[in-house]
């Protein structure tokens, strides 16, 4: 392609509707950011001056005005993380992923079969790179001071089975980030370690970290668009990048992988 028409066509690409919902989610996040930040800061005045008055730090109004505070930080820190993924989206790519959204979880229920002990913890883009930096999954309440994002204790982490893999898939893997211009979320694909069998019924599992049990990770799961990334993320962290697998070419060994793992368990 020549110089010209290159910049014909980045010209046609910034006046297409992709790159104005670029434009708009970008600026969008731009403006929360010193709003979440001013909410954060006036919580935590709210916070400090109950203590100076010596409201109980078990009260009920005390709590409400903690987790208030929590609730801020963390939608603070969650924006700026956005920020560093914002891009425009491309035709391609939403196609995808709303064809693994659609098939993913039964076709590998079709390979595995129900009972299979595999486990899935699914994860924004800007949460999978956290994890895959420090090698730990572990809860809310843990890397944000006691917020409870979801339904995640401390020492504790959401993860399906895979009869509830669809949940995962829906409610937690950032399918629809499209809506905000970010690439799709990741799962990680995971063993259990002795306890967490009788967790299954809540959806969640202990806090892993794969240093110490690097047998737990099977996969990490991702679109095409960022399998590239996440394999450097992986690299420059020490992990097996040989466990980074798009979710078609997952299903394509997941046979071969799970019987792997289950030997070095």
């Amino acid at each position: 392609m020549g110089f010209i028409h290159k910049i014909v066509e980045k010209r046609k690409f910034k006046k297409s509707q992709e790159y104005q919902d670029y434009l708009a989610v970008l600026n969008l996040n731009e403006m929360d950011t010193p709003r979440f930040l001013r909410y954060y800061k006036e919580a935590t005045v709210k916070v400090q001056n109950l203590l100076d008055n010596g409201v109980p730090t078990d009260s009920r109004a005390f709590l409400d005005a903690k987790y208030e505070m929590q609730r801020w930080y963390y939608t603070y820190v969650e924006n700026m993380k956005e920020k560093d993924f914002i891009r425009p989206n491309s035709k391609a790519e939403i196609d995808e992923r709303l064809r693994i959204w659609e098939t993913f979880a039964d076709n590998l229920t079709n390979i595995v079969g129900q009972e299979s002990d595999l486990r899935f913890h699914g994860t924004p883009i800007y949460f999978a790179k956290d994890i895959i930096e420090t090698k730990t999954i572990s809860s809310t309440a843990d890397r944000f001071e006691g917020y409870i994002k979801s339904t995640d204790s401390p020492g504790e982490f959401s993860a399906s089975d895979i009869k509830t893999l669809k949940t995962t898939i829906n409610y937690f893997s950032d399918f629809a980030s499209y809506r905000r211009c970010l690439p799709c979320g990741v799962i990680f694909v995971l063993k259990e370690k002795s306890g967490d069998e009788e967790l299954r019924e809540r959806s969640v599992m202990q806090n892993v970290n794969f240093d110490n049990n690097p047998e737990q990770l099977v996969g990490i799961l991702c679109t095409s668009e960022v399998f590239n990334t996440i394999t450097r993320w992986c690299n420059e962290s020490g992990l097996d990048t040989s466990k980074v697998f798009t979710y078609d070419s997952f299903l394509s060994n997941v046979y071969d992988i799970t019987n792997l793992n289950e030997k070095k368990m």
